[in-house]
């Protein structure tokens, strides 16, 4: 099946941008989604969870501690490394049990983790055609997600996808989408930008880039689009 992973930064309007193309009958697979279930009472990563980071991310009642797990694996590296290892192939097996019982022309797989950040970033959009006129744009054709192996996340996603779509926005916008929403204070958000891929780092493995900075209107219109753009590559025969 023909895949598009969709990413970007936290409050960049990932949700928006995937409920748009649900709205157009495309099948949505949302990797927080599935982290949410594995980490729920029952859940297939709870145990390794509490086997690596003890019961101080526990709640009394047995559940998880979210909130006491985001602070710590956002202010330590290798604990956010040691919970990734936990979950990614976790959810990267589920994704793809759950891309395997799918028969749309294709598939959107949300994943906010598919670019990891580098010591040294290169600069944005590199090799991306860009239309000033425009919010959306293309990366050339042939230039291929692995063609960029090194600023993919290492949960195994590349495999996986034909195609990127990044959404992207400026941080301040970010940071003010997250406060409203999450009530979250200026130094957590902060926190988790910092432990997040840059925008030049995403931009970088980005096929395609939706600019959210417009109306809901204007994004429906560029989900189209794409939508149109998809639908004409899944029908495409391979190269």
């Amino acid at each position: 099946m023909f895949t598009v992973g969709l990413t970007g930064g936290i409050g960049s309007g990932k949700s928006t941008v995937a409920d748009c193309f649900a709205a157009l009958g495309v099948p949505v697979i949302d990797t927080d989604v599935i982290a949410r279930d594995l980490t729920a009472p029952g859940g297939a990563a709870l145990e390794g969870i509490r086997a690596g980071f003890g019961e101080t991310v526990m709640q009394a009642d047995g559940t998880l501690d979210r909130a006491a797990l985001r602070r710590r694996v956002f202010a330590d590296g290798g604990a956010r490394r040691r919970l990734e290892a936990i979950l990614h192939p976790r959810i990267r097996q589920v994704a793809g049990d759950m891309l395997a019982t799918l028969t749309a022309p294709y598939a959107l797989v949300v994943i906010p983790l598919l670019v990891q950040r580098q010591d040294h970033p290169q600069g944005a959009g590199r090799g991306c055609k860009v239309d000033k006129s425009a919010t959306t744009t293309h990366r050339p054709k042939g230039e291929r997600l692995a063609a960029y192996p090194s600023r993919v996340e290492t949960g195994g996603y590349r495999d996986m996808l034909n195609r990127v779509l990044v959404v992207d926005c400026p941080e301040d916008v970010q940071i003010a989408r997250v406060k409203a929403r999450s009530g979250l204070a200026y130094d957590e958000i902060k926190a988790i930008l910092a432990a997040q891929a840059g925008r030049a780092e995403r931009l970088a493995v980005a096929d395609d880039i939706i600019v959210n900075t417009a109306t809901q209107e204007a994004l429906r219109v560029e989900v189209a689009a794409l939508h149109q753009r998809y639908l004409a590559l899944a029908a495409a025969p391979p190269p």
